[in-house]
């Protein structure tokens, strides 16, 4: 039992403090310090990276409530419809497979598929009659790692 407190204690330490970056994908990759908590502490692998996974769907969850929390709030103030609505969560389901698609994409391919998609993408928004500048007015700068500094190009 001491073993699970201190792995937990440990896992979300290390998460909070944001030193790992974990993949999600079907064959999940574990930041080395998966490893290195099991060979200092002599714990279970498995138990470890459960803890890990467990933080990880509880985060995922946590930012889809306040997602679908900020498309509610959009019905309510009249910056979408509810059919617009529907259809940002049925595209952005649609969307889920297709992530790891740029990993095996020299910088090259990437920059010409982000492209592609964006422009892709604006055509839907244009086709859904969302307007999409006062939609990510609406839900907010994009926040954490990975967000866009001011003065950066795309």
């Amino acid at each position: 039992m001491k073993k699970l407190i201190l792995i937990t204690f440990l896992a979300a330490g290390v998460l909070v403090l944001g030193t790992t970056a974990v993949k999600a994908d079907e064959t999940r990759d574990y930041p080395p310090i998966v490893q290195k908590l099991v060979e200092r502490f002599g714990l279970n692998e498995d138990e470890v990276k459960a803890v890990f996974d467990e933080n990880r769907t509880e985060r995922k969850e946590e930012r889809q409530a306040k997602h679908d929390e900020k498309l509610d709030q959009a019905v309510s103030d009249g910056v979408i419809t509810e059919e617009q609505k529907q259809a940002l969560e049925a595209k952005r389901e649609e969307m889920k497979p297709d992530k790891g698609e740029f990993r095996d994409l020299s910088k090259e391919e990437r920059e010409v598929q982000r492209e592609a998609h964006r422009e892709e993408m604006q055509s839907w928004f244009d086709e859904q009659g969302i307007d999409l500048e006062a939609l990510h007015q609406f839900m907010g700068p994009k926040k954490g790692p990975g967000r866009r500094r001011p003065g950066r190009s795309r």
